[in-house]
């Protein structure tokens, strides 16, 4: 250890601040870290559309639509479907962590 890491280290540890853990694990921003973001949301994705065949006719409906009016069919379709889009979010809440962590706004 160097010494101005032992001596960040003693005061960090003077002052009362834990020092860094590995328990507070950063997030994985790899190709491997998002694979596994898009593992873990997966069947809840899946557990949604089986739910609601209806949203899973719409999403697949909007990829035939032209790109300059996908948000306009999809903004119509949520607007009367405000639940199932709801549930939808909270099931792709592991790949939207994962990208929020790893591609911050500046």
């Amino acid at each position: 250890m160097g010494a101005a890491a032992a001596v960040a280290l003693g005061v960090g540890l003077a002052a009362g601040i834990p020092a860094a853990t590995a328990s507070a694990a950063p997030a994985q921003c790899t190709p491997q870290g998002r694979a596994a973001a898009v593992a873990q949301a997966a069947p809840a994705i899946a557990g949604v559309l089986a739910r609601h065949p209806d949203l899973a006719t719409e999403l697949a409906h909007v990829r035939t639509v032209p790109k300059d009016q996908r948000r306009t069919e999809i903004r119509a379709f949520r607007k009367t479907h405000r639940e199932e889009f709801k549930e939808l979010r909270q099931a792709r809440m592991p790949i939207r962590d994962h990208h929020r962590e790893c591609h911050p706004k500046r």
